[in-house]
């Protein structure tokens, strides 16, 4: 009768386990079609976002060529990125991970139209100085001087994370960011000369890309 009972347990431990696994699989296999749809309305909205066309005060365009970098550097990332997703197994997803990168890709879109709406017609997708430029100092520009390319390198972090796709991480970190980082102080160097002392005394008080916590 104990072998009996003791059999018994082991087979509804057995069977407990072998349901465990297969919901796993299940809620891998879910979110791996969850991040495929991520990837591609997330491609669509790049896209809009960038070329929309919206009403801007033309100006002196400098270092045009960071923008095709960054462009090429991006289009790489996103295509390492969903051809790493695309062949990573079920069971090697790990759900709370691809949540964390969605929300970072959440999360730098938002702060990235924040920082478009708050340029309005001073928004440029170069480094461009006009006539009557403005020093914006409002919206998140209060926190930071450069919240567009902080939320660049939220995003190019998080997509890679969210698609446990290490290869684009590693051209984030080590080809997009810097590309990036030589673009914005290009950018602040040419700020700097249109508005002189304002500007040197905005550096002062704000800081470059991370948010003072207190």
């Amino acid at each position: 009768m104990a072998l009996q009972a003791e059999h018994g347990r082991c087979l509804a431990y057995e069977e407990l386990e072998y349901t465990r696994g297969k919901l796993a699989l299940k809620g891998s296999e879910e979110m791996k079609r969850l991040v495929f749809v991520f990837l591609v309305v997330y491609a669509i909205e790049r896209i809009l976002e960038t070329f929309w066309k919206r009403e801007k005060v033309k100006g002196e365009i400098i270092a045009f060529y960071t923008l095709p970098l960054l462009v090429g550097a991006h289009v790489v990332i996103y295509l390492v990125t969903f051809w790493e997703w695309v062949r990573l197994g079920d069971d090697e997803v790990i759900w709370w991970i691809s949540l964390a990168g969605m929300l970072m890709v959440l999360a730098s879109v938002a702060g990235r139209n924040w920082a478009i709406k708050t340029l309005g017609s001073y928004h440029s997708i170069h480094v461009e100085t006009r006539q009557d430029h403005e020093l914006i100092q409002c919206g998140p520009y209060r926190f930071v001087r450069n919240p567009y390319y902080l939320s660049n390198m939220v995003e190019v972090i998080g997509l890679p994370l969210a698609a446990h796709a290490w290869f684009a991480m590693f051209i984030s970190g080590f080809v997009y960011i810097p590309v990036l980082g030589f673009r914005m102080m290009v950018e602040e160097k040419a700020l700097e000369s249109k508005f002189q002392g304002p500007f040197a005394a905005y550096k002062r008080q704000v800081p470059r890309i991370l948010p003072k916590l207190f």
